[in-house]
């Protein structure tokens, strides 16, 4: 697995796949809601009750995209510029369907920039995909006590 970078090295890297823990995890939904806004690139959330919605002012829902494998297979076939926030999917890592799915995304050669990344407080990357994986760790300085 990559070294802990930035969430700016890792939304202009090669990367297609990153895990990025957190204990906060709506705040990391705020600033890629704000990165949508300022910069105009698309940016996707995944919930199972859902499924894929673009981020911004107001959701746009994707339809047939509930079921994680629906969303990745949505993803994969995407002609157009996407960063995916898929929260706690980490439990699904586990069914071999989920895993062939990420990587075929990691092996896609057609010129989309697609960047999936996996958000939980704890996300533990299975070894076949370890190496392929950027890790973020995003943390919130702790505020100091007023004396």
């Amino acid at each position: 697995m990559a070294s802990s970078l930035s969430l700016a090295n890792v939304i202009d890297s090669d990367f297609r796949l990153a895990a990025l823990e957190t204990q906060s995890p709506d705040r990391v939904f705020e600033v890629f809601k704000r990165l949508t806004l300022t910069t105009g690139r698309a940016v996707y959330g995944w919930s199972p009750n859902d499924g894929l919605y673009r981020l911004g002012t107001e959701r746009i829902f994707i339809p047939q995209t509930r079921s994680i494998g629906d969303a990745l297979g949505y993803i994969s076939a995407s002609r157009h510029y996407g960063i995916y926030l898929l929260q706690d999917i980490v439990p699904m890592l586990e069914k071999p369907s989920i895993m062939r799915a990420l990587e075929r995304i990691n092996a896609k050669e057609d010129n989309v920039r697609r960047l999936v990344i996996l958000l939980g407080r704890s996300v533990t990357i299975p070894t076949e995909l370890s190496a392929q994986v950027a890790m973020i760790r995003h943390s919130v300085p702790q505020r100091a006590a007023n004396g």
